[in-house]
């Protein structure tokens, strides 16, 4: 059997699935779990790590058995952070990469508030560290360091809720509310009972933890709540573009007919498909997004200011790519354009 024929000029593949058409995988719903397991576990050290430092101990705990605890849990939640890492860079839909899992806000999904989650992960890392090799450090250095323990918790959450896109549903707010409750409780009564120390410090620690809650009460309220905080969070427009398109179905009728606009833009290759990103010449705010599989399948989107107009499967022949958009078929034409790729988008009304 021949090949098909190709146009020469034609990128070998260029189609549009980007990840935000293919929606969330089960490695997306794997970083959910293992992060909202780990910020479980972290609370669970933390509540433990306040307990262990009362030097409290009862015939049914004794003091060796707490302290087992503490490490164990401390162990388990190194191990829900690395799952949750993981997952997140090998899953592309976020399109996140090693180093931003490694270097604080510079990833392109919500920069800031993942940001976060690392700089959380590295605290707690350090602690997890030192802890390790506790008997070649001084007391005093060591007891500096594990006190980032008790800064790690409360970034932790803030990650979660800010980034999370579970943060409305009502098992995710009655679990952080109940992580918080814990550890505010626990840490104010630990405060309370401290011994006689310097009063002053001890109830405005107990006076800074119930301000922080009521902080992030507020904070919540106004923004993580809201309408609209994946824009605000910084999620990519073409993710948004793609949860518009799942919630909202009838959006792709909005896709006009009698279109015959050049386009201009880049090409992305990998080994298994292409991704082809053009902007209408005439109309800037209009974009299309075409990704073709090394297997022959492909997809086209075309959004308008963040919006999409058109997402369905396209049927790549040679260099032109062709998807139908409830009543309109659109067309696009690729070329090659110097160093970048260039086409043409015709719509047309089905039966016209």
């Amino acid at each position: 059997m021949g090949r098909r024929p190709r146009c020469p000029a034609a990128p070998d593949p260029f189609n549009a699935v980007t990840a935000a058409a293919l929606g969330p995988t089960p490695l997306w719903y794997a970083t959910r779990a293992s992060g909202y397991t780990a910020l479980v576990l972290l609370s669970a050290t933390v509540v433990v790590g306040l307990l262990t430092s009362m030097r409290q101990s009862t015939p049914a705990w004794p003091r060796f058995l707490v302290q087992s605890l503490h490490r164990n849990l401390s162990l388990l939640v190194v191990v829900f952070l690395l799952v949750h890492i993981v997952t997140s860079v090998v899953d592309p839909f976020a399109k996140l990469g090693i180093g931003d899992a490694i270097v604080p806000f510079v990833a392109s999904y919500r920069p800031l508030w993942l940001g976060l989650g690392v700089v959380s992960c590295e605290l707690f890392l350090a602690v997890t560290v030192t802890s390790l090799v506790r008997h070649r450090l001084g007391w005093r250095a060591w007891q500096i360091v594990h006190m980032l323990a008790y800064v790690s918790w409360p970034v932790a959450v803030v990650h979660g809720i800010a980034t999370g896109t579970d943060t409305k549903s009502v098992w995710a707010l009655g679990l952080v509310t109940g992580c918080v409750v814990v550890v505010v409780s626990t840490l104010t009564w630990r405060l309370a009972v401290a011994g006689p120390g310097i009063p002053a410090v001890r109830w405005g620690g107990v006076a800074a933890g119930l301000a922080g809650t009521a902080v992030l009460v507020a904070w919540m309220a106004a923004g993580p709540l809201q309408p609209g905080w994946a824009k605000a969070s910084g999620t990519p427009a073409d993710l948004l573009a793609g949860a518009a398109t799942a919630t909202s179905p009838a959006a792709a009728a909005n896709l006009p007919a009698g279109l015959s606009d050049p386009l201009t833009g880049s090409l992305v290759q990998s080994t298994t498909s292409a991704t082809a990103t053009l902007i209408d010449s005439r109309d800037s705010t209009l974009q299309v997004v075409i990704v073709a599989n090394a297997d022959g399948s492909g997809s086209m989107r075309v959004s308008r200011s963040g919006a999409v107009v058109c997402s369905a499967p396209a049927t790549i022949a040679g260099a032109t790519a062709t998807a139908q958009c409830t009543a309109v078929r659109a067309v696009v034409q690729i070329f090659q354009n110097g160093g970048a790729i260039g086409g043409t988008l015709t719509t047309q009304r089905v039966g016209a």
